[in-house]
């Protein structure tokens, strides 16, 4: 599962450093002035930036979860439910290793809270 993990923060710190960073002279493309194009609207652009935007968003915060579970690995406590401190079945972990809670906890949090469409596993 270590192997998996960094594998995937490698690949995502690519994407994320690809969107931020550019070439002397050049816009990321997470710049709006990456997307204009002569004879396109600047909604267009915008759009579009908007989106690579929300994409880094994303691949960072999923670098954090990332980060959290190679950190449970180092220190012990990789496979451990956060809310009741029960196992997480293996098929769980594999299938998605970053996953900090059991079925159980996972399933209570997102009707607690009214976000999500249930365990994912």
């Amino acid at each position: 599962m270590s192997k998996r993990l960094h594998q995937a923060r490698e690949d995502l710190l690519g994407a994320v450093r690809s969107r931020t960073n550019a070439d002397e002279g050049d816009a990321p493309t997470i710049a709006p002035i990456a997307h204009a194009v002569p004879g396109d609207d600047r909604v267009t652009a915008e759009m579009i930036s908007h989106d690579e935007t929300h994409l880094a968003e994303h691949d960072t915060n999923t670098l954090h979860e990332i980060d959290v579970a190679l950190g449970k690995l180092e220190n012990g406590g990789a496979g451990i439910c956060e809310s009741c401190g029960c196992e997480i079945p293996d098929e769980r972990l594999l299938a998605t290793p970053t996953v900090r809670f059991c079925i159980q906890c996972q399933d209570r949090i997102e009707k607690e809270s009214g976000i999500g469409r249930g365990p994912t596993m």
